[in-house]
């Protein structure tokens, strides 16, 4: 008689932290409940561009984004954030200082409907998720972690467009940076250079 023995061994372990990343939860000690991400959108386009030009297919991309408008004043907006210029506010979990709770007020302030919350993602809950390129003026950059883009981990950050430059760069306001400030500050000739390990979107309202 022949036995057939198999022996199989499964391990179980937890991953590795993220090595160099801190991460903090906001939400200890909170009452928040995330919602369901049911109103963001992401500028797509239905045509068949297997068979198009480098050219037809960056025209079709540019028209679709382009289409997409703000559903604010953008300009009372970029007025009360130019406003704001070397003041300083308190920083902290949901403190004004905060780069994106002042990008919140400044969108609101022009009747920007910004009613998401919690992650950094759940934030543009309503909003339209586009490519730096298609940046304008009333636009929000965020810095998103590639790995976990819903963690607030050291690196996220929030700005406000305010022009878009003819070599291509953009003008922005952003407060709290130096981070710990809440100073609120502008940089004319502005190219998103993300930390390792983030990526720069475009957020439209």
């Amino acid at each position: 008689m022949v036995a057939l023995i198999s022996a199989v061994t499964v391990s179980l372990g937890t991953a590795p932290a993220l090595a160099n990343t801190e991460t903090y939860d906001f939400y200890a000690n909170s009452s928040y409940t995330p919602t369901a991400l049911t109103g963001q959108t992401l500028v797509t386009t239905d045509v068949d561009l297997t068979q198009q030009s480098i050219q037809a297919i960056s025209e079709a991309t540019t028209v679709e984004s382009s289409a997409v408008t703000h559903g604010f004043d953008v300009d009372k907006t970029i007025a009360l954030a130019k406003s704001e210029i070397g003041t300083s506010r308190p920083t902290g979990w949901n403190q004004p200082g905060e780069c994106l709770v002042s990008a919140q007020r400044w969108i609101k302030h022009g009747g920007g409907a910004w009613t998401g919350s919690g992650n950094p993602v759940a934030n543009y809950n309503g909003a339209t998720r586009l490519t730096v390129k298609d940046a304008l003026p009333g636009d929000i950059i965020q810095y998103e972690f590639v790995a976990s883009p819903t963690s607030w981990v050291t690196g996220v950050h929030t700005m406000l467009v305010v022009g878009v430059n003819d070599d291509g760069t953009l003008h922005i306001i952003q407060s709290n940076s130096p981070g710990g400030s809440g100073l609120v500050s502008e940089v004319e000739h502005f190219t998103p250079d993300p930390p390792a390990g983030f990526h720069a979107v475009i957020w439209r309202f």
